[in-house]
């Protein structure tokens, strides 16, 4: 089969074909002219009206040589324009060789590039895991030290712990102010780090609730001594299995409840964490913790707002100026994402009640 370029070729050389065709019928028509001549001539038989028996041949002869030049020379403007076509083509086709050449290797190196992006985006990922565990751990483990210390300081401001002089309190009031702006700093990063977290980011684990919700608990000892509250741990008579859980995120959880029902609880109130297995035996058994106070409540008009990212109720407002408003709505998240389900009771000036579920047998967080 001939390729396109042979094609070209040959109807270049066809086009290029040096014959006139009114010349050349012109010699056959003469060439027939004259052997008729020779025959009539043989025959002895000439006259005038034997020559005028040549005129419409001869006629006819023109008329043919005439139509066929005509014919021709439209055959050979097609063999041209076919011709200059296929050199178009060609060239067409030259040209998409090398965009296609030119394509195959801008391919190549952007295979090669998105296969350093992948790398580079993994690392980043490893990174960004070990950071966001850093600082989940560091911070964590630092609020506990930190708690202790700022409500010593708390305690001996006010005597709790002997008399001490003016000068005294005052260097107390400075230690108490660094240890609160180090927490607030330590909230902050914790709050960042639980807004950025992803399903990947968290580290289910088979934990021990009854043991996670005491340890949190001891943190606030003495912070609910300091203003006489009663902070008390209701827990089921049967120890509840394990539950699937990431430990520093639910903990994250529990100390926001918590130190929210601790703070806006009046002196000499009350605050109870109720651990419920009442749940176990349903049909997406789990274990469901309420966190109770007698504290100031949430208003009606505001209830339906309180989840909301950066949102605070007035009356919270007014008793603790400082707050981000990002507590309820991270530890909403954070429950969801484990599977559970976290709703609250309320009546303004008369506490609240905070209810949390996680399900036994989750096995991976939710996105």
């Amino acid at each position: 089969m001939e390729t396109l370029d042979q094609k070209n070729k040959r109807l270049k050389e066809i086009g290029r074909i040096p014959i006139n065709p009114l010349i050349f019928w012109g010699v056959v028509s003469a060439a027939l002219t004259t052997v008729l001549l020779l025959i009539v001539a043989a025959s002895g038989y000439i006259s005038g009206i034997h020559w005028l028996i040549f005129v419409p041949v001869f006629a006819y002869l023109v008329i043919m040589g005439l139509f066929l030049a005509y014919i021709s020379r439209l055959q050979r403007d097609r063999d041209q324009l076919l011709a200059d076509r296929l050199s178009e083509e060609s060239h067409r086709s030259e040209e998409l060789k090398k965009l296609n050449q030119e394509l195959e290797s801008y391919a190549k190196q952007l295979f090669d590039k998105d296969i350093e992006l992948t790398m580079a985006n993994k690392r980043l990922q490893s990174l960004e895991q070990a950071k966001s565990k850093f600082v989940a751990v560091t911070t964590h483990q630092l609020r506990t030290p930190l708690s202790a210390i700022k409500w010593t300081f708390h305690m001996m401001m006010n005597s709790h712990l002997g008399p001490v002089t003016d000068e005294q309190k005052e260097f107390l009031r400075k230690g108490y102010a660094s240890t609160q702006r180090t927490i607030m700093i330590i909230n902050d990063l914790l709050n960042v780090d639980y807004i950025e977290a992803e399903q990947l980011d968290y580290n289910l684990v088979s934990i021990d609730i009854v043991e996670l919700v005491e340890n949190i608990m001891f943190e606030f000892t003495n912070q609910a001594k300091s203003r006489n509250i009663e902070l008390k741990f209701l827990k089921p008579t049967n120890k509840p299995p394990a539950v699937m859980a990431d430990p520093v995120k639910i903990g994250m959880v529990l100390e926001n409840l918590i130190d929210n029902a601790v703070k806006y609880t009046p002196v000499s109130g009350h605050v109870t964490v109720h651990l419920s297995d009442a749940r176990i035996n349903s049909a997406r058994p789990g274990v469901e913790i309420i966190v109770s106070d007698s504290g100031i409540g949430i208003p009606t008009a505001e209830r339906d707002k309180l989840f909301h990212r950066f949102f605070r109720g007035s009356n919270a407002i007014h008793l603790e100026p400082n707050g981000t408003g990002l507590g309820l709505f991270i530890a909403r998240d954070v429950i969801e994402k484990h599977g559970g389900e976290l709703w609250f009771e309320s009546k303004e000036g008369s506490g609240s009640n905070f209810h949390f579920t996680l399900p036994l047998f989750t096995s991976k967080a939710k996105t």
